[in-house]
């Protein structure tokens, strides 16, 4: 893509020196044959893409303008030499190189500030290269084969880090992440003793993804650390232990709880093929590693979500299907009604008809943070506190199980409004949270506070996003102004409150009803 102001031509030739660039990797060298520059014109569309590249001018503009490049299964074992020219380049993807094993070369684009580099060869990354030397702020080193995370081999600038699906089990000079708020290190077979030091040294961390590794305990690290908001640790042994447990719990029909919740457990289908479901083909969603499509069970519209793949950033198939089981009695989440595990993993999710996500997933910009639209996402205040409580009150419930959500944003917090609005105001008529990808089970005796006050510190977050999405108008009625300031004060305390100080969500959700009781009194 050429850089705004290059005019259609630019843009044109851009286009044609990504292509060449994408297409040099394939092509075998050939020696240039030595002639005027005129034959050399004459020729130069027979010659190979590779040849093509080695003719052109360092500083041509083709390179000179591209921002973003996608050299993605190109087939390369090395960067291409032009690469050297693109100097506004921006956002590189090199995915699917397997044979590319080397970076060098990537710290002579002074711009670069995104690198996507997953299903490669970079396995064995050398400390001080020249990626250590880029001035990324983003970088994917999926699926590398990487054992070892060496803070040396890479920069000291980034902020979003992404090498899942690794096998990495050993961490060095954790102090170089120091900036990463985001941290995606689910899929490798890191233990607690390796991944205690990173935690306290990424003093910037806010996301951490570590799913599926080798974690026996939780980290204490955790639970001293003054940022971490959002945790991934299902598939993990700790959680494992946990998740069994609650579910042998919840499968014993003498015990009190499980009696009490039986009305809202899922039932448990023998296959997809059950007389009772029908699967659709409308497609509502994909997401990681599953597909969302419409269908009917015992005659009533509902969602049915198959699973296509066993792993997912956040965790793994297995361990979202069975919170679904165990969430099923909730009234604040998007209720799992039925589940089957033939011919493949699914779950049978209540419709909410017209939903929307209350935010959108961050972007590279807001790394963690969701990314808003004022307008089209706008609020009344009166809704904020409404999403704030039914959010709140989610938790409460999941919490009170030893169950942590993990991922709770509100573009993970789905909303439907009255049709026709009233008023000429849209007004919000249902409330659930949902996205269970991330949940994990703990233990509610040992290190469970630790990741209650993670879950309150992501709320904090969620509040905050709520008040951007508030209208702001200078006549604002008193029960709006109390509103505003009681939730901002709220989001103060759950984003800064010392461990031992921070609410829990029962504490949260009653000061939320005292802050709506007030309102309607004012």
């Amino acid at each position: 893509h050429g850089a705004p102001g290059t005019g259609q031509r630019a843009t044109a030739a851009a286009k044609s020196a990504a292509a060449l660039l994408h297409r040099a990797s394939r092509a075998e060298p050939v020696e240039p044959r030595r002639m005027s520059a005129e034959a050399e014109d004459d020729a130069l569309d027979s010659w190979t893409p590779a040849l093509r590249l080695l003719r052109l001018e360092p500083g041509l503009r083709e390179f000179s303008a591209l921002e973003r490049l996608d050299l993605r299964d190109a087939g390369l074992v090395q960067l291409p030499l032009a690469l050297a020219a693109c100097v506004q380049l921006v956002q590189l993807d090199l995915g699917g190189n397997r044979a590319l094993d080397s970076l060098d070369g990537i710290d002579r684009l002074p711009r670069l500030r995104i690198l996507f580099a997953s299903g490669c060869g970079l396995a064995d990354l050398p400390p001080h290269g020249p990626l250590s030397r880029a001035q990324l702020s983003m970088l994917a080193l999926k699926a590398n084969g990487m054992t070892l995370l060496d803070g040396d081999a890479l920069p000291a600038t980034l902020v979003w880090f992404i090498a899942a699906n690794n096998a990495i089990r050993a961490v060095r000079a954790p102090h170089r992440l120091q900036k990463v708020r985001k941290l995606m290190l689910s899929h490798n077979a890191l233990t607690t003793e390796a991944l205690e030091p990173l935690i306290d040294a990424a003093s910037s961390l806010e996301m951490l993804r570590v799913a599926c590794n080798k974690l026996e305990t939780l980290p204490a690290a955790i639970g001293r650390h003054p940022k971490l908001a959002w945790l991934a640790i299902g598939g993990n042994p700790y959680a494992q232990r946990q998740l069994e447990a609650r579910c042998a719990r919840a499968q014993d029909s003498a015990a009190s709880e499980a009696a009490s919740e039986a009305e809202g457990a899922p039932l448990l289908l023998a296959s997809s093929e059950s007389p009772e479901l029908a699967i659709g083909e409308e497609v509502l969603g994909r997401g990681s590693g599953a597909t969302v499509v419409i269908g009917s069970l015992r005659g009533l519209p509902v969602a049915v979500k198959l699973w296509t793949a066993a792993h997912f950033s956040d965790g793994d198939a297995r361990g979202e299907w069975e919170m679904g089981r165990l969430t099923g009695a909730c009234t604040h989440v998007v209720r799992t009604l039925a589940v089957f595990q033939a011919p493949q993993l699914g779950m049978v999710l209540e419709l909410l008809d017209g939903a929307s996500a209350a935010g959108g997933p961050p972007s590279f910009d807001s790394v963690t943070r969701d990314a808003l639209d004022t307008t089209a996402q706008a609020l009344a205040l009166a809704d904020a506190l409404r999403v704030a409580r039914e959010v709140g009150s989610a938790l409460a419930w999941l919490h009170s199980r030893g169950l942590m959500h993990g991922d709770i944003y509100l573009h993970n917090t789905l909303l439907c409004f009255e049709h026709p609005p009233p008023a000429g105001e849209r007004r919000v008529s249902a409330v659930r949270l949902s996205d269970f990808g991330a949940a994990a089970c703990y233990s509610k005796t040992d290190d469970g506070h630790a990741l209650e006050r993670v879950e309150v510190r992501s709320f904090g977050y969620l509040l905050d996003d709520l008040a951007i999405l508030c209208r702001s108008t200078e006549s604002a009625s008193a029960p709006d102004v109390h509103i505003r300031n009681a939730l901002a004060a709220l989001a103060e305390r759950c984003c800064t409150a010392e461990s031992e100080q921070a609410p829990g969500f029962a504490q949260i959700v009653d000061e939320l009803e005292a802050i709506g009781a007030v309102s309607l009194a004012l």
